[in-house]
């Protein structure tokens, strides 16, 4: 449905003539809808992002058959950004199948071949540069790539640093890196993936929120809330 594949079976049990081939096949920006409906994936998602996302055609999400990781698969559609059809990132982690916090073991990205003038990840800017010392005066131009907030830097997993040439702070902060990608990672795998047309309609985080309320354990006395009624508590008067 979502890729158009079951139009014109529809439109014939509506009682329409079907899809011609040339408009609009199946729902459109049905994955930026989605992504943008879960907090953690949508504060990744800038402007620019969302026309290319909107080639995003599936997302798929394997475990590995040693139970020790898995594997998420990004299928796009051809289109004028890159030229990747499947973009993959992959998550190596012992003790998976345990309840213990995860161990990441390797995270492995893909390379995006960004077609000429598409990158949306880092964008080239032009600068002068004036002499020093014997070129004191002089002036030349130089081009750098600066990096620019986007999605698809999660392709691009945080490096394993060697830990003898690491400070606390560095791994500090390596640390937060690594917590924030793989929240990512699990978002895609435990929630868009399996329930992605409740995400796509904006009932997913109500159904997560009431099923974590029949899953509270009570205080003596206290009743939970019937299914659907706000908690008493956060009533405004």
């Amino acid at each position: 449905i979502v890729l158009g594949k079951m139009d014109e079976e529809i439109a014939k049990e509506n009682g329409s003539e079907g899809t011609t081939g040339e408009g609009e096949r199946g729902i459109p920006q049905f994955w930026v809808v989605a992504l943008s409906q879960m907090p953690v994936t949508c504060e990744l998602i800038t402007e620019q992002d969302v026309d290319c996302l909107g080639y995003l055609e599936d997302i798929t999400c394997t475990d590995y058959e040693n139970g020790e990781g898995f594997k998420l698969e990004f299928h796009f559609a051809s289109n004028d950004y890159f030229e990747n059809s499947v973009l993959t990132k992959s998550y190596d982690v012992p003790n998976f199948l345990l309840a213990d916090e995860p161990i990441l073991k390797n995270v492995e990205g893909c390379e995006i071949q960004w077609k000429p003038g598409k990158c949306l990840t880092f964008v080239e800017v032009t600068k002068q540069q004036r002499g020093k010392g014997k070129n004191a005066g002089q002036t030349r131009t130089i081009t750098k790539k600066e990096r620019t907030e986007s999605f698809f830097h999660f392709f691009t997993p945080p490096k394993m640093p060697s830990l003898e040439s690491m400070d606390e702070q560095e791994a500090t902060r390596l640390e937060a890196a690594f917590d924030q990608d793989y929240d990512v990672a699990q978002a895609f795998r435990s929630h868009i993936v399996p329930k992605a047309v409740m995400w796509f309609a904006g009932d997913a985080m109500e159904k997560e929120m009431e099923a974590a309320m029949e899953g509270m354990e009570w205080p003596p006395g206290v009743t939970a809330p019937p299914s659907g009624e706000e908690n008493p508590e956060c009533k405004q008067s």
